[in-house]
C-alpha cells in the first residue's frame, strides 16, 4: 500500500525526552527501549550524547503497536517487519490495521487477488445443510467445496442455528450481487499507471478491505438504528394496545339499530341453545360490536355444551382482554396458547393478551420475550384458511391489527393495504346477507376497521393524501367513537 503522510510542514514539530513519552503515552521506560531494540520504534534525534528526542510520530507508534497487538494475532517482531515495510508511518499502517490487512483469519481477497494463503475454517456445515443451501441457490455445488465454499456455509449453519431463515440470505445475496458488481467497477476504474501487477494486487486488496469495513461499520450502524426503531415502535405500541380495538359510540349503535340487532340475535339463540356453530357466531358478533358482556354469555353457552370447546375458550380470553380484563383473560390465554389454537379468534386473543402483558410489566420487568412472541404470531400465514365469510373478513383484520401494532418487525403494510381495500369494496357493494353476515351491524363496523387501518397504515408508509381520505371515511361512520376521535386528530 502507498504511504499516506500526514506531517504538517508549517506547524512546529514537538519533540519529548524519554520521561516525557513515558508519561504522555502510558508505557513503561523498558517497553519503550525495547521497541527501539526490535525495530519497532525508529531511532530518536541525539542532538548531543546523553539527549535522545522523541516525535508525535513516535508517540503515534506506540498506540499503533498497541492496537496492533489488540486487533490481529502478529507478534511483535512481526508488527515490527510491517512497521518497517511501512517505513514507520503513521497514516500508512493505521489504515492498514483499519482494512483488516493483518487481523487474524481473514479471507476477503478479491478474486483472483489473494495475496495470502488461505487457512482452515473450521465451521463444518453438515451435508443435509449444504444440500439445502443448494437447494436454495446458496452453494453452487454440495462437494469439494474450496475455503470459501466452507466458509460461506458455516457462517450459513451458524446463522441458522441462531434462527436466520434461509430467505433472509437469498433475498441478501440477490442484493450482495449487484453491489459487488458495483464494487468491480470502481476498482477497476482506478487508474495505477506506475505500479507493477504485483503491486496492483497488493492495491486493490487493501483497497477491497477498506470498502469491506466501510460495509460493515455502515450496515450495523444502519441495523441499530433500525432496531432502535422496532424497539422504540413496540414501546409505543403497548401504551395504545387499545387503540386499535373499534368501540362503537352511542350514535353510532343508535343509528344503525346495533342493539336491536342484538336483541333479535338472543332471540334466535334461545330458540336454538345447543347450535354451537350459531352460538360461536353470535359470540363473535358480540365482540365485533363490543358487547363484551354478550360475548361472555354466549361462550359460556357453548361451553357448557362442549367443555373443551376451543372456539369459545378463545371467545372468552379475547372479550377478557378487550374488556381490559387482564388477569381474567390470562386464566383462558393458557389454555389457548396449550392446545395451539390457530383460529384468528385465538390468534388474537394471543395477541392481545401478550401485550397487555407487556404493558403492565414495563418499566419492572424486561418485556422483550413478551414482545417477540408477540410480534412471531404474525410473520407467517395464518395457516387455518377461512371457513366463511366471516373467517376471511377477521383474517384480514387480524394481520392488518398485527402490521398496525408492529410496523417494522413485520414490515408487510403494502400486502396488507392491498387486503383492506378488497374487503372494504367488497363490505361497500354487498349486503350483509350476500355476505354471510349475521346483522348489518357487523358488515358496518368491518367497514369501520378496515378504513381505519387503512389510514395508520398509509401513514406509516408515508401516503399523508391516502391516509387522509380512510381517516375521513371513518369520521363519515361513526365520528363519536374512538377510532373517530383518532382519525381528527390525525387530520388536524
Amino acid at each position: 500500500m502507498a504511504r499516506h503522510s500526514t506531517k504538517s510542514r508549517s506547524t512546529p514539530e514537538r519533540l519529548y525526552r524519554m520521561s516525557e513519552l513515558v508519561e504522555t503515552s502510558g508505557v513503561s521506560r523498558d517497553m519503550i527501549k525495547y521497541y527501539l531494540r526490535a525495530g519497532l520504534l525508529p531511532q530518536p534525534r541525539k542532538p548531543r550524547r546523553n539527549l535522545s528526542l522523541y516525535t508525535e510520530n513516535h508517540l503515534r507508534l506506540i498506540q499503533l503497536i498497541l492496537s496492533a497487538q489488540q486487533q490481529t494475532s502478529l507478534s511483535l517482531p512481526e508488527i515490527a517487519t510491517a512497521f518497517q515495510t511501512a517505513e514507520y508511518d503513521p497514516a500508512t499502517i493505521e489504515i492498514e490495521l483499519l482494512s483488516d490487512k493483518y487481523r487474524a483469519g481473514r479471507r476477503d481477497y478479491i478474486i483472483p487477488f489473494e495475496a495470502e494463503i488461505r487457512g482452515h475454517v473450521g465451521l463444518n456445515a453438515p451435508a443435509e445443510f449444504l444440500h439445502k443451501l443448494h437447494h436454495h441457490g446458496l452453494l453452487d455445488n454440495t462437494e469439494q467445496l474450496d475455503e470459501s465454499q466452507k466458509e460461506i456455509a458455516g457462517l450459513l449453519w451458524a446463522a441458522s442455528n441462531d434462527g436466520v431463515p434461509i430467505s433472509f440470505f437469498q433475498s441478501a445475496r440477490e442484493k450482495l450481487q449487484a453491489l459487488a458488481e458495483s464494487e468491480v467497477k470502481a476498482l477497476i476504474a482506478i487508474q495505477r499507471p506506475q505500479l507493477h501487477f504485483a503491486e496492483v494486487v497488493a492495491a486493490v486488496t487493501g483497497t477491497d478491505r477498506v470498502i469491506n469495513r466501510w460495509m460493515i461499520s455502515e450496515k450495523t450502524r444502519l441495523a441499530r438504528t433500525m432496531f432502535q426503531r422496532v424497539i422504540e415502535n413496540s414501546e409505543k405500541a403497548l401504551a395504545t394496545v387499545h387503540d386499535t380495538i373499534y368501540r362503537p359510540s352511542k350514535v353510532f349503535r343508535t343509528r344503525f339499530r346495533i342493539d336491536e340487532e342484538l336483541s333479535s340475535l338472543r332471540q334466535a339463540i334461545s330458540e336454538r341453545p345447543r347450535d354451537r356453530e350459531a352460538l360461536h357466531n353470535a359470540c363473535r358478533t358480540c365482540l365485533l360490536l363490543a358487547d363484551f358482556e354478550g360475548a361472555q354469555g354466549f361462550a359460556d353457552a357453548a361451553l357448557a355444551l362442549e367443555p373443551d370447546d376451543d372456539l369459545a375458550i378463545a371467545c372468552k380470553c379475547l372479550a377478557y382482554a378487550m374488556d381490559k380484563n387482564l388477569e381474567q383473560a390470562l386464566l383462558y390465554a393458557g389454555q389457548v396458547e396449550a392446545a395451539d389454537n390457530r383460529h384468528t379468534i385465538a390468534m388474537e386473543a394471543r395477541l392481545l393478551t401478550l401485550l397487555m402483558q407487556a404493558a403492565k410489566l414495563g418499566g419492572v420487568s424486561d418485556t422483550t420475550e413478551l414482545m417477540k412472541r408477540a410480534a412471531d404470531l404474525f410473520r407467517e400465514p395464518l395457516p387455518v384458511p377461512a371457513r366463511d365469510e366471516l373467517d376471511h373478513l377477521e383474517a384480514c383484520l387480524l394481520r392488518a391489527r398485527a402490521n398496525t401494532i408492529f410496523p417494522d418487525a413485520i414490515n408487510a403494510g403494502p400486502e396488507t393495504i392491498r387486503e383492506l381495500e378488497t374487503m372494504l369494496e367488497t363490505l361497500e357493494t354487498n349486503t350483509y346477507e350476500a355476505l354471510g353476515l349475521p346483522v348489518e351491524g357487523t358488515r358496518l363496523v368491518y367497514q369501520v376497521y378496515a378504513s381505519f387501518y387503512l389510514g395508520q397504515l398509509h401513514e406509516t408508509l408515508g401516503d399523508t393524501g391516502q391516509a387522509a381520505k380512510y381517516f375521513e371515511r371513518v369520521i363519515q361512520l361513526d365520528p363519536a367513537s374512538n377510532f373517530g376521535e383518532m382519525a381528527y386528530l390525525k387530520l388536524g
